[in-house]
């Protein structure tokens, strides 16, 4: 994850914390004594402090990453993946990837918000996707490899072409997938203008063989294997997919979907492990919850008090974060004047003030 000036993640280990807080001496016994290398209780209660931190009530910005951007396929509902630390999804977005239109021609390629929500069930309703949850790969619906078939690429082309869905098991057990993360698209991607458009990427579509692909049992993840001219990747069977409500539409647009999600709490598994990826500026909520917790072993009472009173601090520490303003909340449409905005107008936290604040004529 690239680093956010100002949100460093801390290089302190579980044992430089022990040694911060054996200057405590009511924790003396519980770290080991002079020596300090007791592990437990300390590594035990670091994680479930971490576990808080994280959980999902809790956005931080400097706790964010991007699933890899991929392209949809015509009624396919899961896209397995190789990502593998999802704590929750935040928000995202599809984009018209085969639009003409880029930021250089001062007209950015048109996108549609996506909904995320905790669970999916499979379904057939096919249209434009608005809904998309995680799920693990194990899960995912896959379909059945085919031979001397076209499996297709939607970039660079006016409508999804007709595909079989592009996943599948092999006999091995592998979890098999044709990975469009690794085309090398983004926003300013050249749309389709009834030219050939060959992305800058890696190109793993084609035509399949005569005989099935099947990579070694328990091929390590990102493993490539050809097929003829079509190039599988190995996916993680401990990793995620995503799921989309509705389906992408036969004969529809190609979509490329950017999601954001939380990372899940990392395990520290040692006194030696560092304390990532909470940032620098952050490590005193971290130190008092553990301080908190290890109170709790010698004095229950006194412990949690002091942990309510942490937990108090950490909501306040992530509301730190409320004067900016929130962009997914409601706003009318009509103001006091009774116009309406038109259909072209923003809406949300840049302009909450509806049509009266424009000069005369807009929002009629």
């Amino acid at each position: 994850m690239p680093v956010i000036p100002g949100y460093q993640a801390t290089t302190q280990t579980v044992q430089q914390l022990a040694n911060q807080l054996k200057s405590n001496p009511e924790f003396y016994n519980l770290l080991g004594g002079a020596a300090g290398y007791s592990t437990e209780p300390l590594l035990t209660l670091t994680n479930e402090v971490l576990c808080r931190i994280l959980a999902e009530n809790m956005p931080w910005k400097w706790n964010r990453e991007i699933w890899p951007p991929f392209l949809t396929v015509s009624l396919q509902q899961d896209y397995i993946s190789n990502v593998t630390d999802v704590g929750w999804l935040e928000y995202g977005v599809i984009v018209d990837i085969n639009n003409s239109t880029s930021n250089a021609n001062q007209a950015p390629k048109p996108n549609r918000p996506l909904e995320t929500v905790r669970d999916i069930p499979q379904a057939s309703a096919q249209s434009v996707p608005f809904q998309v949850c995680f799920i693990p790969n194990s899960t995912a619906v896959f379909g059945l490899w085919q031979a001397n078939t076209a499996y297709g690429c939607g970039y660079g082309t006016p409508q999804t072409p007709t595909t079989p869905i592009q996943q599948f098991i092999d006999v091995n057990g592998n979890y098999l997938f044709i990975d469009s993360s690794k085309l090398g698209l983004n926003i300013e991607s050249p749309g389709y203008t009834n030219t050939t458009i060959l992305p800058p990427g890696f190109y793993p579509y084609g035509v399949s063989g005569s005989v099935a692909p099947a990579a070694p049992p328990g091929a390590t993840p990102g493993t490539l294997i050809q097929d003829n001219t079509v190039v599988w990747t190995v996916a993680d069977p401990a990793g995620y997919a995503l799921r989309f409500l509705p389906l992408p539409a036969l004969n529809g647009l190609c979509w490329y979907v950017v999601a954001t999600y939380q990372s899940a709490p990392p395990l520290l598994t040692g006194l030696g492990s560092q304390l990532s990826p909470i940032p620098t500026q952050m490590l005193y909520l971290l130190r008092a919850g553990v301080r908190a917790a290890l109170t709790r072993e010698n004095d229950l009472a006194k412990g949690q008090e002091m942990y309510a009173e942490w937990e108090e601090t950490l909501v306040k520490a992530l509301k730190g974060a409320d004067r900016q303003q929130e962009e997914n909340v409601l706003y009318p449409t009509r103001s006091i004047l009774g116009n309406d905005f038109a259909g072209w107008q923003t809406l949300g936290a840049a302009n909450p003030f509806g049509p009266a604040l424009f000069r005369p004529g807009y929002g009629s």
